[in-house]
Parts: C-alpha cells; sequence; structure tokens
C-alpha cells in the first residue's frame, strides 16, 4: 500500500502564468490549493513548486535535491554563463566552490566595500553637475567599476557604461523569453569575448598581478587533471563574480526607497548610536522587497516528503519570495516593519529568511549575501549621514509581474550635497 500522495496540480503548464503574474505566482497558487506544494510544468518540464520555511530546509537536503545542471539552458545561456561553477558536481565542484570562496574572506571583502566607497566619492562631481541621476544606473555603475578593479580586470571609465549595461542585459533577460531574451544572450557573448581578450592578454604578459586577486586566480587554476581552465571558463566565473556584485544594485536602490518611505526609520539611521537597528533595516528590506524571485534544483531520486512524491529527474523551485512572504511565518508580511527582527533568533537567518538562498554559512547559503550586507551598511551611511538630496515627484511603484524587478523611475534624485567624505 502506498503511503503517499502526487502533489496537488496548479495547471498542465506554469510557464505563461509566471511570465504574467511574477512573484506572486507560487505564492498564490499555494493560497489557493491551501498548500506548500503543489505540481505543474514549467517550460515543459515537470515540476514541483515549493515555499516556506520547511520547503526551504528540504531543498538544501543534498541527499535528496541537487542544484548541479538544475538551470535551465537559457539562464546558463545568459545569466549564470555554459561551464561555470553552478554546473560542476564531485571534486570539481568543491575546488571552484573553495577559491570563490576563498574571495570571501572579511579582508577581500572590506577591500571591495572600500573600493565601492572611493568609486561614489569619485562620481559625486558629476551627479552635483547634473540636474537629475537615476539611482539605479548610477550604481551600476559605480558597482561594475569597483567589482572589474577588485577581480583585478583593466578596465577603462569609458568602457565602464557598456560593461555595465551588457550586465544589465544578463540580469533582466536572463528568465525572459523573446526579444529580451536574446539580448541577453548577445550580452553574455561580446562580454565574454572581451574578457576572453583580456584574459589572453595577461596570460602571456610578463608582468604579474597580486596572485590573490580573482583574474590572476582563475588564470592560473589548474584542474584536478592538471591542465589549465580555457580561457572562456575564467571569464564565465570572473562574470560569476562581477555580476551578482552589480545586481546588488536593486538592493541599494530598494534602500534608498525604503528610507524614503518610512521616515521615522530614516531618522532612526541617522543618529550616532544606531547599529543594532541598521541591521534590523537592512534585513527587512531585503526581507520585504523583491530580488531574485526562486531557485531551481533536480530530484535526486524518488522520496516522499510530508506525504508527497517527489519524483526523480524532477524539477524543483523555491520561492524565495513567497518565503519571505510567508504568513504563516511572518507577521503582517506585506508590511515594512525592521522593529520584526527584536523578536527573531538567529535561526531566522537559515531556511526563513531567503532572499539571496537559505541553507547555513558553512556549507548552502549564497556566499553573496556577505558582501550585500557590507554594501548595504555602507549604503545606509552615505545616504542618511554623507549626503544630501530631494527626491523630485516621480513613478517608485515596484511591479511584481515583472521579473527582475525595481522601481520604475529607477529612483529619481536631484540636487545632491556632500556633507563629509564617503570614503
Amino acid at each position: 500500500m502506498n503511503h503517499y500522495q502526487e502533489a496537488p496540480q496548479a495547471s498542465q503548464e506554469s510557464t505563461l502564468a509566471i511570465l504574467r503574474e511574477g512573484y506572486r505566482y507560487i505564492g498564490s497558487q499555494c493560497d489557493r490549493l491551501e498548500t506548500d506544494v503543489f505540481r505543474s510544468r514549467l517550460m515543459l518540464k515537470n515540476t514541483l513548486f515549493i515555499r516556506g520555511e520547511s520547503s526551504a530546509r528540504l531543498f538544501y537536503d543534498k541527499e535528496r535535491l541537487t542544484r548541479s545542471q538544475a538551470a535551465p539552458k537559457r539562464l546558463q545561456k545568459t545569466l549564470f554563463g555554459v561551464g561555470g561553477v553552478q554546473g560542476l558536481e564531485g571534486e570539481s565542484h568543491r575546488e571552484r566552490k573553495a577559491l570563490f570562496l576563498s574571495f570571501m574572506s572579511q579582508e577581500r571583502i572590506t577591500r571591495l566595500v572600500h573600493l565601492v566607497e572611493e568609486t561614489w566619492q569619485k562620481r559625486m562631481p558629476y551627479w552635483q553637475a547634473q540636474p537629475s541621476v537615476v539611482l539605479q544606473d548610477e550604481f551600476h555603475w559605480i558597482l561594475c567599476r569597483a567589482a572589474c578593479d577588485w577581480c583585478g580586470i583593466a578596465v577603462s571609465d569609458e568602457n565602464i557604461p557598456g560593461l555595465a549595461h551588457n550586465l544589465a542585459l544578463m540580469i533582466e533577460g536572463g528568465g525572459k523569453v523573446g526579444p529580451k531574451h536574446w539580448k541577453a544572450r548577445r550580452a553574455r557573448r561580446l562580454t565574454e569575448e572581451a574578457l576572453v581578450q583580456l584574459i589572453d592578454e595577461y596570460r602571456h604578459q610578463h608582468e604579474r598581478l597580486d596572485p590573490s586577486l580573482p583574474l590572476p586566480a582563475f588564470a592560473t587554476l589548474r584542474d584536478h587533471k592538471g591542465l589549465r581552465l580555457p580561457s572562456r571558463i575564467v571569464a564565465v566565473e570572473l562574470l560569476n563574480l562581477i555580476r551578482p556584485i552589480m545586481a546588488i544594485a536593486r538592493y541599494m536602490v530598494f534602500t534608498a526607497l525604503a528610507i524614503h518611505e518610512n521616515p521615522d526609520c530614516a531618522e532612526k539611521l541617522r543618529g550616532e548610536d544606531n547599529h543594532v537597528f541598521r541591521h534590523y533595516f537592512i534585513e527587512e528590506v531585503r526581507r520585504f522587497y523583491p530580488f531574485f524571485p526562486f531557485l531551481i534544483a533536480r530530484v535526486r531520486h524518488d522520496f516522499v516528503w510530508h506525504g508527497y512524491k517527489f519524483h526523480k529527474g524532477w524539477q524543483v523551485i523555491l520561492d524565495l519570495y513567497g518565503t519571505n512572504h510567508d504568513a504563516k511565518r511572518w507577521k503582517n508580511p506585506d508590511q515594512f516593519l525592521p522593529d520584526r527582527f527584536q523578536q527573531e533568533s538567529n535561526d531566522y537567518h537559515r531556511f526563513a529568511m531567503v532572499p539571496q538562498g537559505g541553507g547555513s554559512y558553512e556549507y548552502h547559503r549564497c556566499p553573496g549575501e556577505w558582501i550585500t550586507l557590507s554594501l548595504l551598511e555602507m549604503t545606509i551611511q552615505v545616504l542618511t549621514r554623507k549626503i544630501t538630496y530631494n527626491v523630485p515627484p516621480q513613478d517608485m511603484s515596484v511591479n511584481l509581474t515583472t521579473i527582475p524587478t525595481q522601481p520604475y523611475s529607477g529612483f529619481i534624485i536631484d540636487s545632491p550635497s556632500q556633507l563629509d567624505s564617503i570614503t
């Protein structure tokens, strides 16, 4: 006798519904079906959609699910690149990921934050010379410039706008269909080609860079067979560092939006002794506002979870936005309430708070989260204590049917004035 059932079925195919409903699709289906697990198909593949804290714990059970080769080809061709760490397994994955984690030391993160501060400081005269600036575009420029310097990639200021534009196309068009997807693929190809040229030049020059920088570290890395990585794979992995850093521009803009729309919070952030509240505020920005919508894994072997059958080879989609807004876990989830974190234990970091993924910091949690926290800390300091600016009338609505989303205007400011050095 079977002691399981198939998960409730939401529809035969969910692709168009996700494109239509965006971030709220999975959560709305879970609410309608009164379940945190349902089945459908995504891009014609059998898929189980899951939401909530216990579902996030399952998602990171490496004995049952694997992230390797789970990303659809269209994401590999745009967002992640082909041949990068996300598609590896076993010893190759461990070695490559260990190199990535070596760049996440506190010393390296501090260096990146300092470079962002320096770049922002140098950009201020441009801001002050303009009638207005769009923070989304400016943060893309600043983070792209700083990330290239942090990696040891020699790119002139004149070429930063083009690189930042192509990276933005990869982020914005990765999961799209039609023209936006093809623009993202073209942007990926052009960017990889430009980086391959720089990598080949580095490999043939006599002058060496600091070997701890990502470019020389990947360029000299040898796999388990003793072979150097092809230049194209080095380019893919460098983009796997630069692209996520530039994606933090969205969180920086959402931080500016939260400061603007919550004046009481802004006043607290301007205070001298505000470290604890600043931490709560950053966590609420990351919980409340939409970032990446979901993650994808594959079922390793048949198993039963909470009475539902998980079939070998099926896709599993973890709803990040829905988990961060799960009314069973978060009181008043659609209100911006930083003080909610006064009541939270450290365990919320693992599987209830999953803005960039879940799991423990030692094993699965996105290492880029450490950089995000540090950059948002710096962003708050600059926006509340080191510069002043006006926020003119504009459409700052956040459309949850668009993935990834941002304030419609990109958040426009004018009349910036500097109170103190950013660095």
